[in-house]
């Protein structure tokens, strides 16, 4: 539980960053960081039981690999300036909180199932 609370702490930190279709380095890191979020909960909501749960561990694994892949992008582009994340912020703010929500909820209801947290529960921890 305190892995999936890191993550939602980096997705806010990455808020400034967020955009979409643009050429923006910045942007471009948020948008594939939004929609990894938005996958994970499409993939978590499939979790119902055991059998749904393995099923649902390469899904979770892939989704590590690529928010991972994408903070070490955000990292070498560096932080906007501060008029561009003011606008940034203002502009996705709503969308991120949107998706933070329906991820979140999604991880604590399988996160508190110890059955289902026992098979996925390291594939969700590789998402720091």
């Amino acid at each position: 539980m305190i892995k999936q609370l890191t993550i939602a702490a980096l997705m806010l930190s990455l808020l400034p960053l967020a955009g979409c279709g643009t050429s923006d380095p910045h942007e471009q890191v948020m948008e594939e960081m939004m929609e990894c979020m938005e996958e994970m909960t499409t993939v978590l909501a499939t979790v119902t039981d055991t059998a749904s749960a393995e099923a649902a561990k390469p899904d979770l694994e892939a989704l590590g690999k690529r928010m991972e892949a994408a903070k070490k992008r955000m990292d070498e582009v560096g932080e906007p300036d501060e008029a561009k994340e003011k606008a940034l912020k203002e502009k996705y703010e709503e969308r991120m909180k949107e998706i933070m929500g329906k991820m979140m909820k999604e991880s604590m209801r399988v996160m508190m199932n110890p059955e289902l947290n026992k098979v996925i529960g390291e594939s969700m921890g590789g998402m720091k």
